[in-house]
């Protein structure tokens, strides 16, 4: 029985996956609700679950899964649906890490997931509960590993994942005129992750622009201790000594 007839037999399973990790599964794959005005996908898509936003999680033509945001974000997520899951089962939501800027850093990704991991936990010790062990018995009911130190890693691939060839996008025609879809990543520093890093807006951008960059193949990346003050700002960057 493959990953999706699994979930889709057991009705508490679907449930848990809307509460845990903002993904409902439908009873059977779907044309996307996306497709009313004119949509042209540069990959076919065939919807699978949503968000509860009313986005739609869909299976691309080479079967790696793509995203059709409710406000008209597009874009590819994961390769495939155990991929995908394995990402909503730490991440709990893409668009939590839907940040391009920290992905052109590992240390500001690093810091983030760090930030995202403690803050998870807390929130759920307020409710009496262990979000590592809610996570990892929800795993174990998929059959997937649940590693909360391998986050980055996840966050990274799922960043991969959306720049990677041939991208996954949307164009549409409004009249004479021709619009095509953001991308599921954004160049917004949202307040979430100013909190979480421990940065503004501002600093976020100059230390995304480092040399330390997760896109540049050099196996000597700068180390962690990092004391940078941006000349133009006059930012001193402190948090990652």
């Amino acid at each position: 029985m493959n990953q999706l007839q699994v979930i889709r037999e057991d009705k508490q399973l679907r449930i848990l996956l809307m509460q845990e990790c903002d993904i409902l599964f439908y009873d059977q794959l779907k044309e996307v609700e996306f497709s009313q005005n004119n949509e042209v996908y540069s990959l076919s898509p065939i919807a699978v679950a949503k968000d509860g936003s009313g986005g739609e999680y869909v299976i691309l033509e080479d079967e790696s899964i793509g995203f059709i945001g409710s406000e008209g974000h597009v874009g590819r997520v994961a390769e495939s649906l155990d991929d995908l899951l394995t990402f909503l089962l730490h991440a709990g939501s893409i668009t939590d890490f839907s940040c391009r800027l920290l992905y052109q850093n590992k240390d500001l990704l690093a810091k983030f997931c760090q930030g995202f991991l403690n803050k998870a936990r807390e929130n759920y010790q307020l409710k009496g509960e262990e979000w590592d062990k809610v996570r990892t018995l929800l795993a174990q009911e998929l059959g997937l590993e649940f590693q909360p130190e391998k986050l980055q890693e996840l966050a990274f691939n799922f960043y991969q994942s959306a720049i990677r060839t041939p991208r996954f996008t949307c164009k549409y025609g409004h009249g004479e005129n021709e619009y095509v879809c953001d991308s599921v990543l954004s160049d917004i520093v949202g307040l979430w992750v100013s909190e979480l890093v421990g940065l503004t807006a501002e600093e976020i951008e100059a230390f995304a622009s480092t040399k330390n960059n997760q896109n540049v193949k050099d196996k000597n990346l700068f180390p962690l201790k990092v004391f940078l003050c941006h000349n133009i700002n006059n930012y001193i960057f402190k948090g990652f000594i």
